[in-house]
């Protein structure tokens, strides 16, 4: 084992120096890091022994900041792929935090145009979507105090920093050059990334709320998968070391009592899932056979076989037994474990919770068969009036919001058709936050519920449970990563 807190062998050879923090032996795997905006190798402090003979974590030494104060220049992802494509080797990683994702993202791009075989995993933290502008990008007109209380109010800074003018000093100048580089960035649309991503949220992040972290999914043709960390924007200071072992263990399989496990499937893409027919149980058998569109039959049998084998990965193994379910067709494992099923096409939504009943409903966005009968049958009085002021474009995405929502918590109290979703509403409500119902007295119970929304591209999403609220776990289902009666399924 060798221990490094200085420039690696090349630092000066390369574009962009990197400080190598860990002790690591010969062939550990490097793991290239990049700070936050304004951020510099301190910020990876947590990760000096959390790594230890797992990865040589590697920190971008980026201008303006640690030994480089007194260089000019802005930042420049192409000189980053550069130094990393002169002294990577395979299997390596790449982490970025808020601004330092998107620069990652944009790395591993510029990687791909140089030949570089791609890293074994691409780590986003607290950043949004490439798509997506970044708040701090706005921010290059300000005064440096009024730039200060920014950071601190929005994205967590330590409010010592006012008292602090050497840090200070150091800090501003970092801080403008990284946001001439977000402002003056702009998204090319390319091919997705051939790497998975596995992103990490702050539940109290008020700059990237954990949903809009779901929209990395698709700048990735692997898998992806969000954790979300009960902390706020700048986590790697208070949660680093639990970064740290979710990236070192993978996934864990279990669900805590604060999560709710959710996972996505495009059965389009799992053929394998689809044609698995000895997989189902003797009523789930006699009910495809029954199915005359040969599509829609696809889709029950993969749908099935998958909800088997993800009981199967937390723990259950159903066999081709049925499935039982409460009174009204809740689903009932018999254990803590909870779960919702939902569909639309081919698309799939399974939702896992522990100790508390979760429900879940998936909708794509395609146009709706009956407008009338929807306002009519689905709609209180109030959410009517919403619906009809609204331009007609943003009438499909409002009604399947509201819709979602109502689904949602009428599965996860197993009422299904038994109450009538007029009943319950959730006028005047905005997207991105949580929903609340507004409860006609004959279901008031119903206002124990929270719903979230999760944007999912061609479709949306909503998950309902009752207060408090939950961590979201967010995964991606690719071919060959369920396993089959205990062998890693063919794909």
């Amino acid at each position: 084992m060798r221990e490094e807190h200085v420039l690696s062998e090349n630092s000066f050879t390369s574009p962009t120096p990197f400080a190598s923090l860990t002790r690591y032996p010969p062939g550990a795997p490097p793991l290239f890091c990049l700070p936050y905006a304004g951020g510099d190798v301190s910020a990876f402090w947590a990760w000096r022994q959390a790594f230890d003979g797992i990865f040589d974590v590697r920190v971008a030494m980026l201008p303006g900041r640690d030994g480089r104060v007194a260089e000019p220049g802005a930042l420049a992802p192409e000189l980053i792929a550069r130094s990393i494509a002169a002294q990577y080797r395979t299997p390596y990683s790449i982490y970025g935090h808020s601004m330092g994702g998107r620069v990652a993202f944009e790395v591993v791009r510029e990687l791909r145009r140089l030949g570089v075989p791609a890293p074994e995993c691409l780590y986003i933290g607290a950043a949004h979507p490439p798509e997506r502008q970044e708040t701090l990008g706005r921010w290059t007109g300000l005064s440096d105090e009024d730039l200060l209380d920014e950071v601190i109010h929005r994205l967590g800074a330590p409010a010592e920093l006012r008292t602090q003018p050497e840090v200070k000093a150091l800090l501003i100048p970092a801080l403008r050059t990284d946001m001439d580089w977000l402002r003056g960035y702009r998204f090319v649309r390319g091919e997705p990334l051939d790497v998975p991503i596995v992103a990490f949220a702050g539940a109290h992040d008020g700059e990237v709320v954990h949903p809009v972290m779901l929209g990395w999914a698709r700048h990735t043709s692997a898998s992806f998968r969000l954790h979300t960390l009960d902390a706020t924007h700048l986590f790697l200071a208070t949660h680093g070391e639990q970064v740290a072992r979710t990236i070192a263990a993978g996934p864990e399989r279990q669900v805590a009592a604060d999560e709710v496990h959710v996972w996505l499937a495009d059965l389009a893409d799992l053929p394998d899932l689809c044609a698995a027919v000895d997989e189902l149980s003797p009523r789930e058998a006699a009910r495809a056979a029954r199915f005359r569109q040969e599509e829609h039959r696809r889709w029950y049998v993969g749908r099935s076989v998958l909800l088997r084998r993800l009981l199967r990965e937390y723990g259950l193994d159903p066999g081709v037994g049925e499935l039982r379910t409460r009174p009204g067709g809740k689903p009932y494992t018999g254990t803590e474990l909870t779960y919702s099923l939902s569909q639309s096409g081919g698309l799939v939504l399974v939702a896992l919770a522990t100790g508390r009943e979760v429900g879940a409903d998936l909708e794509r966005f395609r146009p709706l068969a009956n407008e009338q009968a929807f306002v009519e049958g689905a709609l209180d009085e109030r959410e009517r009036d919403e619906f009809a002021a609204l331009p007609e474009e943003l009438r499909l995405h409002h009604a399947l919001r509201t819709w979602t929502a109502k689904e949602a918590v009428l599965k996860a109290t197993g009422d299904g058709l038994r109450v009538d979703p007029t009943l319950f509403g959730f006028a005047g409500q905005r997207p991105g936050v949580t929903w609340v119902p507004d409860t006609a007295p004959e279901v008031a119970r119903l206002a124990e519920w929270r719903v979230t929304h999760l944007p999912l591209g061609r479709a949306i999403a909503a998950i309902a449970v009752r207060e408090p609220g939950f961590l979201l776990r967010f995964e991606t289902v690719r071919r060959g990563r369920l396993v089959r009666q205990g062998v890693e399924a063919a794909g």
